[in-house]
């Protein structure tokens, strides 16, 4: 009896013993193993200014999951207020600015984009990348409502005959150099930081835009490109594309002042457009100019749809960004206008991000907010009583605004 009393300790013994050793290794196994990291992004307030985000931006949505794995191209096409007039400082502190450094902050910085010569045209207080030399001019700069001119950018820098040089201070690693060719047109050396690396050739029998060579392998720093025509030919210079890395965003800024959809909707310009791979998503923001001159609401209509169809018809998405209401000594029927893109938008499926909504479709209340710009530009970015742009604080806003609902 005793013998089997020992026999059934031992076994009750022996049966706790292996039960506390696999609690034991389950308990380190829960020790060791990592619980899923939950993922919880707040719902930004300036969610409800976009409309039709998700369905017309699928494409463009899916493609930033990636991009972690490849480049994600915006295009920003607009006027003085997607250039960012009245700014302090147009690269960093337009709309397009704010919005391009806060998504290559959260999905990968593909490098600088698309540079126009425009920016050659401009004042020194605009912090311009581009410095054309004695006598070059720029096609297309004009603050007026003209016929395109052509170039990826709408417009292009010429030598007109000199043997200056033209600059540009980028930053990246591998560069496309986009030049034009007509029947008077030479030969340019180039060089980048103090060494030749090659010569582009500027002549043809028949003008074409947006040639391209490209230069790779730099290291990720400042550099300096210099173009010095060979002879007094001119040399047709439209802009560089800086990249630095293969993955993540890319936002390419496609701008002029005083221009409208019309200007842009022309052959020659897509013309130039074509020479390149579609981006991912293309931004329209246009209708100041147009209503500031007085044209039709239905002409302005017309070109903005066949922008949107043609960018649409290449694969790319469309969003449209109706601009803040300017005072009405600059135009009484901006809702006019307004109604007209979220027409178009529903028409043809794309986005749109209001900033006439997010401005308080009010620009009395809007300027008492600091949103808009100097009278005259100073290029302090300061708030003042400016008719139709933005100040530093106003762009922010609406680089904020448009971020918000890209990511």
């Amino acid at each position: 009896m005793r013998e089997r009393l020992l026999k059934i300790i031992f076994a009750v013994a022996v049966f706790c013993v292996m039960l506390f050793i696999g609690l034991s290794k389950k308990s380190n196994l829960l020790k060791n193993t990592k619980a899923p990291v939950k993922t919880t992004q707040e719902q930004s307030p300036y969610k409800k200014y976009g409309h039709n985000i998700d369905e017309g931006l699928s494409k463009y949505k899916e493609a930033l999951k990636n991009s972690g794995t490849q480049k994600v191209k915006i295009y920003c096409i607009g006027e003085s207020n997607t250039r960012g007039e009245y700014s302090s400082d147009e690269v960093n502190k337009s709309w397009v600015g704010v919005m391009k450094t806060s998504l290559q902050n959260q999905y990968g910085d593909a490098g600088e984009g698309f540079i126009s010569i425009y920016e050659g045209a401009l004042p020194p207080g605009t912090k311009p990348r581009w410095a054309v030399g004695s006598g070059w001019k720029v096609y297309g700069a004009p603050n007026v409502i003209n016929t395109n001119v052509g170039g990826f950018g709408g417009c292009y820098g010429s030598s007109s005959g000199n043997i200056s040089s033209a600059t540009l201070v980028f930053t990246g690693t591998d560069l496309d150099l986009l030049y034009s060719r007509t029947k008077d047109g030479g030969t340019a050396t180039v060089a980048i930081d103090g060494k030749e690396v090659d010569t582009i050739n500027c002549f043809g029998e028949e003008s074409s835009f947006s040639h391209k060579t490209s230069y790779s392998g730099l290291s990720k720093t400042e550099h300096t490109l210099i173009i010095t025509p060979n002879t007094k030919s001119n040399v047709y210079i439209e802009g560089a594309i800086s990249s630095s890395n293969k993955t993540g965003v890319q936002v390419d800024k496609i701008s002029i002042s005083s221009k409208g959809a019309g200007y842009f909707n022309s052959p020659l310009q897509k013309s130039s457009w074509n020479t390149i791979p579609n981006p991912d998503l293309v931004i329209l923001s246009f209708g100041l100019n147009e209503a500031s001159n007085h044209i039709p609401v239905e002409t302005y209509k017309t070109n903005m749809v066949e922008l949107v169809t043609y960018w649409k018809g290449r694969g790319s998405d469309v969003c449209i960004v109706p601009n803040q209401k300017p005072a009405e000594s600059w135009t009484k029927i901006w809702p006019d206008y307004v109604s007209a893109m979220y027409e178009i938008s529903s028409a043809y499926n794309t986005g749109i991000i209001d900033i006439y909504e997010a401005f308080f479709k009010d620009y009395t209340l809007a300027q008492q907010q600091g949103l808009f710009g100097m009278a005259r530009n100073d290029y302090s970015g300061g708030s003042g009583t400016n008719t139709g742009h933005p100040s530093d604080k106003g762009y922010k806003y609406i680089g904020d605004v448009i971020y918000a609902n890209l990511q």
